[in-house]
Order: C-alpha cells, then structure tokens, then sequence
C-alpha cells in the first residue's frame, strides 16, 4: 500500500511540474482505491492531510510574471490566500469586515453636504474596499408660500390681543396717568378706565434683556404733546405694550417706544412723533403723520404671527398718512382705503384690502453620498425626491483607502424656496468590505 501511495505521488509531482503532457480522464489519491469524480480532472481524499498551496510574501507575489487568472497562493506577508483575478491580487477566503449601525431618526435642513449621524467608519488595514449603505428616508411634504393675506392677517389680530391679555396682572393699583418724572419698573399693568402718559416716563429693565412692559387699559389711551418715553437699563421696544379697550390718541412731538393696540377703535397718531413700535387696531382707522414709525428688533416675548414685520395693520378701517413721513415697516389693511403714502418714505410693503397668499407643493431633492475623508467616491451619488415615494436608500461605492481614511455617508437637501427644508433617516447602517490588496 505504501509503494502505491508513493507511485500515485510521484504522478501527481510528474503532473504538476513536468512539461510533458499527460492524457487522462481523472487522476485521484488516496489512502485506498478510488473512483475520481467525472467532473475532477484530480481528486484527493484524506482525513488526516491538507493540500499546501505555495508560501511567499507580498514582494514575491508581486514579482510573478504575467501572472495566470485564477492562480493561488498563500501570502506570508498578511496571512491571507490570494488569487489573481485576472487584473488584480484579491484576497481570497477570510474577509475584513467594518461595520456601524443607528437606529434613532435624525434630520438636516442643510443644503450642503453635511455627515449623517454616526455613520463614520475609520479603516485600521489598507487595501481595496466596497463601501455599501442603506437606510430608511423620509421626505416630508413641503410648500412655498407667496404674497400676504390680509384675510389671515386680521384673525392673527385676535390671536395675538389673546396672547397679550393672557398674562397674570402684577399691578392693578397704578393711577391713571402715566409720567411725570416717573420712573416705572417692569410689570403687567391693569388700569381700570381711560389711560395717558403725559411728560417724561422712564422704562427701567433693571438690566433684564426680556423685562415686560404691558400697560391695560379697560378705556381709551393717551398721551399729551411732547410726550416722551425713555428706555433704560435693558428695557427694549419689543416688550413695551401699550392695550386699551377704546380709541388711542397720541400728542404731537410724542416719543414712544413700544407696540399700541387698540381692541375695537381708531388710532391717531399726530405730527413729528416718533415711534418704535406698531400700530393695530381690530376695528377702527389708523392715522400718522408726519413722523416716523419703525417695527422693533424681532424676537419679542409676543409672537406676532403674519404682522412680524409690520408698522400698521387694521382689520377694518383706512389707512392714511397725513405729512412727509417715514415708515420701516409694512403697513396693511383687511377692509379700507390706505391714502396719502405717496410723498412718503415707506422701507416695506403695503398690502391692500383683499391681498392673498399663493401656496405652491414643493418637490425637493434630496443627495446622499458616500466619502472618503472629504472626497466624494466617484459614482455613488444616489437621489430620491418626494414624488417617488422614497422608502430606503441604498448607495455602493468602491475605493482604494489607507490607514486612518474616514469614510463617511452625507447627505444634503436641494436650495428650493420652501416654508420648510427637511429630510430624516432611520435604521442606517454603512458598512465596509475588503476586497483586495
């Protein structure tokens, strides 16, 4: 048995080392007789051996000379079977494998690319990698909204005069009149009846930024001529509010700062006054003139909705200017006339009775990408859009990375005019395959 083993050995050298050619059906090596498979032109059975394939390193592979496609080796230098593919060394069997997963919702705005969350992947082996990710998206449904309402102007009137009376009195005993060389600290203050300032009021913030001025009159509101109102020590416009439940007459000359509202009657404001604020009215005309009128800094603890931007607003009732005035702001009416703006100097739009909004769908496209450091690997750009129903994005890509490459997924979403810019993945996973030397 033992000089067979030897004789069928000594065949399998000659066939695989000689040059000359040898005719055979199949050739099979054993410990006993066997019947090689039709379809092997060798085979080999044993339990207690291997087959050794040829050792070397990586500079002796490389040395081989046109090698053939699908010739094999064990490279000593990574501890790996390679196999030539017919244009490259790949390794075969054992595989180096990098993955990370999420599975929270995450969402950008960003019109550039900007890395999704937690899908970063840093290589420790260099080599040839396919780079593979996959996640579900959603894109919300999107509109542009164009022109003004005044329709929806007026019912954010009510809203906001809600707003205002919401808050807690902190004052229900001040006199009716306002000034004098007073020096007023914030609060919220109730007046039972008709309202004025008249001389000089000081508005002191204490130092606080958000300090709240609310003055509520259950009557009329008014100042005397050459009124003036002063702020101090952090007190801001955008927090002085000036309510009556009857008409507001403002003096000639008056500075004042803040918001007058009038829930149900006129607003008059006379000439060479000067106003950091805006004038509303729920139902009744509004006047000014000559002067100047300017919207506060934004931001104030009120949300003014749709009139954000605007000096004057008036559910019902004209709006007129009667001297050389100059407005920063936008000035509207829901049912009237606006007369005399054409001498002025107006740093807004002016919105008649009836101007309307248009309401436009809004498809955006949205770009996911797959990077090396901070270049995009070629070809892996995927799109989806609204429109299609998109439920998953699936991107591939194939690179050549070194030690220390961060590979990355970003994504961005297209520069529309839009109310809102937003997309959201979910379960995400980016993962990162050897592949070759």
């Amino acid at each position: 048995m033992k000089s067979k083993l030897n004789i069928l050995a000594a065949l399998l050298i000659l066939v695989l080392f000689s040059n000359t050619k040898i005719l055979a059906q199949s050739m099979g090596i054993s410990s006993s007789a066997i019947t090689p498979d039709a379809s092997s032109i060798l085979e080999m059975r044993t339990t207690s051996k291997g087959v050794l394939i040829p050792r070397m390193t990586t500079t002796n592979r490389d040395a081989i000379s046109s090698p053939a496609t699908g010739l094999m080796l064990y490279n000593t230098s990574t501890d790996q079977y390679n196999f030539y593919n017919g244009s490259s060394w790949v390794v075969w069997g054992s595989t180096t494998y990098l993955s990370v997963d999420a599975v929270d919702t995450v969402s950008t705005a960003s019109t550039t690319d900007v890395v999704v969350t937690d899908m970063t992947k840093t290589a420790a082996e260099a080599g040839s990698y396919v780079v593979l990710f996959n996640s579900q998206v959603t894109i919300p449904e999107a509109f542009n909204t164009t022109g003004f309402s005044t329709a929806t102007a007026a019912a954010d009137l009510n809203s906001i005069y809600a707003d205002i009376m919401a808050f807690e009195a902190t004052s229900t005993s001040h006199t009716l009149t306002f000034g004098l060389d007073e020096i007023l600290f914030a609060g919220v203050y109730d007046i039972p009846g008709a309202a004025s300032i008249t001389g000089n009021l000081t508005l002191d913030g204490e130092g606080d930024p958000n300090a709240l001025f609310m003055i509520r009159a259950t009557g009329a509101f008014n100042t005397s001529a050459s009124a003036n109102v002063t702020l101090v020590n952090g007190a801001t416009a955008k927090n002085v509010f000036w309510i009556a439940n009857g008409a507001i007459g403002i003096g000639a000359s008056t500075t004042l700062p803040g918001t007058l509202f009038s829930y149900g009657s006129a607003v008059a404001v006379g000439a060479t006054c000067v106003v950091n604020g805006r004038l509303l009215t729920t139902n009744g005309a509004i006047s000014f003139g000559e002067g100047s009128l300017s919207v506060p800094e934004p931001n104030g603890i009120i949300d003014f909705r749709a009139l954000t931007n605007f000096v004057i607003f008036t559910n019902a009732g004209g709006v007129a200017n009667t001297g050389a005035s100059i407005y920063t702001g936008d000035i509207g009416t829901n049912g009237g006339a606006i007369t005399g703006f054409a001498a002025t100097t107006v740093n807004g739009t002016i919105f008649g009775s009836g101007s309307s909004t248009t309401v436009s769908p809004v498809d955006h496209t949205v770009t996911f990408s797959l990077y090396k450091n901070s270049t995009p690997i070629q070809n892996s750009s995927r799109t989806r859009t609204r429109s299609t129903n998109p439920s998953d994005i699936s991107l591939q890509g194939i690179t050549t990375i070194a030690v220390d490459d961060i590979i990355s997924v970003r994504w961005k979403i297209d520069d529309q005019d839009a109310d809102s810019k937003e997309v959201k993945v979910h379960n995400r996973i980016l993962t990162m395959i050897k592949v070759g030397n």
